[in-house]
Order: C-alpha cells, then sequence, then structure tokens
C-alpha cells in the first residue's frame, strides 16, 4: 500500500516507473528498521543501482543506511521532487538526507501531501489519511517523537470521500494514530472497528465500530501512568465491561518489559483478569502482548533493556492456562521472545546489545534533529518519577 502511494508522487512528478532489472535507481518503501535484511538483499542483487530508503522506518535511519544511498527522514516529497528533477547527487544532500558516514544533523521532514486520492490495500479496503504523529507523546512511542503532529486540513473532503466510498459498498479505513484525536472525528462516517484511548471513551460514549482496540500499554496502573496512559485499574474494567455489554468485541494492546516493570506489575494484571471475569457474564477480550523496543526518538530508549519479561509473562500465561484466570472468552497473544526483541532494539538504536543492557546512549540516529529533542531528558525524569513517586 505505501509503495502505492509513492507511486503516485513518482507519477505527479512525471517519473517512469521500470522493471527492476532495468532501473538505475530502486526506492523502498520501509515500514521498519527491521526491513535491513531485505535492503541488505536488493544491494546485493543490484550493486550498481542508486538505492533509496523511506517511509515509516526512516526516523530509525541508521541501520538502514548501511545498505542504501541515502535514508529520506520523514515525508518524501521534496525528496522526490529533488530526485525527479535534479538527480540522485543533489537529491542525497537534502536536509532531511540520511547519508552513512556523514556526520551533519538531519532533519525530519515535513509537508505531506493531503490531497492525495483514497488508495485500496492489500485487504481490499480503501485506506483516507486523517493525520500523522500523535498528541499524546507516550513515553515508548516514536510516532508521537519524531513527528510534529498534523491534521487533515480539508476534512471536509475527507469525509466526502468516505461516503463515496462507503455509498459504493467499499471497505475504508482511516489512517492515523489515533482518529479519535483529531478536531473532526465526530464527523467521521462510522467503520467496523477502531483504536480508541479509554478517556476518550469516558469523554464520548460508544462508539459506533463493533470491534474495540484499546491501546493500555502497561501491565499496571504504576507502568500506564508512567508512559502517559493514566488509566486506573478500575477504569480499565469497568470500561472493557461497558463494551462488552454492549455487545463490542474488545482487545487490550500491552506492552510487556518496560523499564523497571516487576513481578508485581504482572500480579497487578491477574486482579484485571478475575474482576473483568466477574463483572463480565457475556462478551470477549482479545489481550495483545508486544515486547518494549526502544526507539530512538523516545524518552526511555536511553534506559536498560531486561529480559525479566518473558520469565513474568511465562509465569502469568501459566497462571491463566491453570485454571484461576482461565476463559475461554479472553485469547492471550504473546510476545517477542527476548533473542528477537533484542536483534530488533540493535536494529532500531544502531547499538550493541552490550550497550543496549547498560542502558545511557542514543546511538548514532542521534544525528537525526527529531522535533521533540529538548523535551527528551524532562519526559524521562516524569517516566521515573511516576513509578517510584520520587
Amino acid at each position: 500500500m505505501a509503495a502505492q502511494y509513492l507511486a503516485w508522487d513518482l507519477a505527479r512528478n512525471g517519473a517512469q516507473e521500470y522493471p527492476l532489472t532495468d532501473a538505475d535507481t530502486i526506492l523502498i518503501t520501509s515500514t521498519s528498521p527491521i526491513d535491513v535484511d531485505y535492503i541488505r538483499r536488493i544491494r546485493a542483487t543490484y550493486p550498481h543501482c542508486k538505492i533509496f530508503v523511506g517511509g515509516a522506518g526512516s526516523t530509525s535511519p541508521h541501520s538502514l543506511s548501511l545498505y542504501c544511498d541515502a535514508v529520506c527522514v520523514g515525508d518524501g516529497q521534496a525528496f522526490i521532487k529533488t530526485l525527479c528533477n535534479e538527480g540522485s547527487n543533489v537529491a542525497a544532500t537534502r536536509p532531511n538526507a540520511f547519508v552513512f558516514g556523514e556526520t551533519r544533523k538531519v532533519e525530519v521532514d515535513q509537508g505531506f501531501p493531503w490531497q492525495l486520492p483514497p488508495i485500496q490495500a492489500e485487504d481490499g479496503a480503501y485506506r483516507l489519511w486523517c493525520g500523522r504523529g500523535c498528541k499524546n507523546r507516550c513515553a515508548f512511542c516514536q510516532t508521537g517523537w519524531a513527528h510534529t503532529y498534523a491534521e487533515n486540513p480539508d476534512p471536509d473532503t475527507l469525509i466526502q470521500q468516505a461516503r463515496a466510498l462507503l455509498d459504493t459498498g467499499k471497505k475504508i479505513n482511516y489512517l492515523s494514530n489515533d482518529p479519535a484525536q483529531h478536531s473532526f472525528y465526530a464527523r467521521l462516517p462510522a467503520v467496523g472497528h477502531g483504536s480508541y484511548s479509554v478517556r476518550f471513551l469516558k469523554r464520548y460514549g460508544l462508539p459506533p465500530a463493533r470491534q474495540i482496540r484499546l491501546g493500555v500499554e502497561g501491565v499496571s496502573e504504576r507502568l500506564r501512568t508512567a508512559v502517559g496512559k493514566p488509566i486506573s485499574h478500575e477504569d480499565l474494567v469497568g470500561c472493557t465491561s461497558w463494551l462488552n455489554q454492549n455487545k463490542k468485541g474488545v482487545r487490550w494492546f500491552m506492552i510487556a518489559g518496560l523499564p523497571d516493570e516487576t513481578e508485581e506489575d504482572w500480579l497487578e494484571l491477574r486482579k484485571v483478569v478475575i474482576d473483568w471475569k466477574e463483572q463480565t457474564p457475556k462478551g470477549v477480550l482479545g489481550i495483545s502482548f508486544t515486547a518494549w523496543c526502544p526507539d530512538p526518538a523516545t524518552p526511555i530508549a536511553t534506559l536498560p533493556v531486561t529480559d525479566d519479561y518473558w520469565d513474568n509473562f511465562t509465569a502469568f500465561r501459566e497462571w491463566f492456562f491453570s485454571g484461576v484466570g482461565w476463559s475461554n472468552r479472553i485469547k492471550l497473544m504473546m510476545p517477542q521472545q527476548p533473542e528477537s526483541r533484542m536483534r530488533k532494539a540493535e536494529i532500531a538504536m544502531g547499538l550493541s546489545e552490550e550497550v543496549l543492557r547498560e542502558g545511557g546512549e542514543r546511538g548514532p540516529n542521534q544525528r537525526v534533529n527529531y522535533p521533540h529533542t529538548d523535551d527528551l531528558r524532562r519526559a524521562q525524569d516524569r517516566y521515573m518519577k511516576a513509578l517510584y513517586h520520587v
């Protein structure tokens, strides 16, 4: 899907596409820095081509830059225009071009083309852009810290496009880190699923979506408060039960292994599960875990990476399936195992396992002038104070 947006941008700049075997320049849209293995293979297969990488993964550019001529950091519209009109050498000197071996500061470019048309993704649904970045800036989230928040300046056209697609039987999805934070959210035509915050649901009431995703994040109230998602035990259980009672399917998204997470945090999650079961005779709940991975723009990226979360999750899973926590209405999705999580962290940060376990280093991606860099130290201090009340 992202490649289709890139093709649209190339076409409006008059560029012509060729088969890989005939091309002299290869453009790759990366969704994550772990795409480095794919880019390495492309470089090995086409050693004489210029290779440029962009996309969501570009905000952690160092590892990607090892196997390409430049990483386009942030929005790529000005980069593409320069590439098409002035050539690859000039494009590689743009302020948002991260080139391996250079030492100059690199900017996160802005200028998203909100006028781009809805584009159909692999799942058949059409995507419409609502916003970029995130207002919340949770302590773990690269999206909020690597981008400046912006929302579609022409919501009337966005809404017209959504209605036109729905009227012809098409499925749509809104592209945004959190559609509910946009000023025009209440005007958007309803879709079958959505991502919401507990705070938003308390304020606006029952959403139209049938499937509700809740970004709970920390496994305990203490950790949620620390990362910037202050969801209380009572609110999490009560909100989920209320949604279930109104025939909504709910999935919690949780992060395992946040810095300074303890066994006591996981014991609190057991209590949440038991309370939900007692308060909710009908309804289903999914709990999706992902392992915390440091991302270079975020406040907690320099805190030590440990593997304790795996033992804690394993104990939680054993407790759940032992019968005390068990319910056939709950589905658990496990986090990445420590080895794969550490590899991802090494790639994202451009640092060795030894350095990541010790903590304290931001690594080679600090060449990027992230928009909220001046707030990082204060935000990390807030995280630790929230954990230990100091």
